[in-house]
This record gives structure tokens, sequence and C-alpha cells, in this order.
């Protein structure tokens, strides 16, 4: 944001920025709408506290179950990480 104010076209233009910057927007508390992000919040607490006592929280989780559930569990999560994931995004420097 501070690259605009150094870049913007005019001195009413910077002004703006930096009145955006400090706005009411600053001090209210945002809104988490999407039911997926709440979901994987409560997953992420519960896998916390299950493996609470190992160095890992995750390295602790299915180790004695039988093979096919371990694995499925495994599936699970990379299915997770695809659809969760978010879209490509361009990398920040390569704006400068």
């Amino acid at each position: 944001m501070l690259g605009y104010f150094f870049r913007a076209e005019n001195i009413g233009h910077a002004v703006n920025y930096i009145t955006e910057i400090f706005s009411s927007s600053l001090f209210t508390i945002p809104e988490i709408r999407p039911r997926n992000t709440i979901l994987l919040i409560m997953i992420f607490v519960l896998v916390e506290w299950f493996g609470r006592e190992g160095q890992y929280a995750i390295s602790v989780i299915g180790l004695k179950w039988k093979r096919p559930f371990r694995y499925a569990m495994y599936y699970a999560i990379i299915i997770a990480i695809f659809w969760f994931g978010g879209k490509e995004q361009q990398f920040i420097y390569f704006q400068f």
C-alpha cells in the first residue's frame, strides 16, 4: 500500500491512500463467513488436541489404525489440501 503512496498521480490521491489506511474499518472485527474456514479451524484444533504430547500433532494420529483406514485418512488430507487450497496468486515481488 505504501508503494501506491509514492506512485500516486497527485497529492490528493496520496492523501486518500493514507486516510483509507487509518479509516474506521481498521478497528472493526472481521467477519468469518465461509463455513469451510470454521470447519477447518475446528479440525485443526482437534488434531492439535489429540496430538499434543507428540513433537508433531499429526504424527501420532492413526498409527494404530488398520492400513485401509490410515490410507483413507492420508487421502482425505490430500483431497482437503486441493479442495481448500486457494487459487494461484502472482508472487508479490514481480509487481516491482
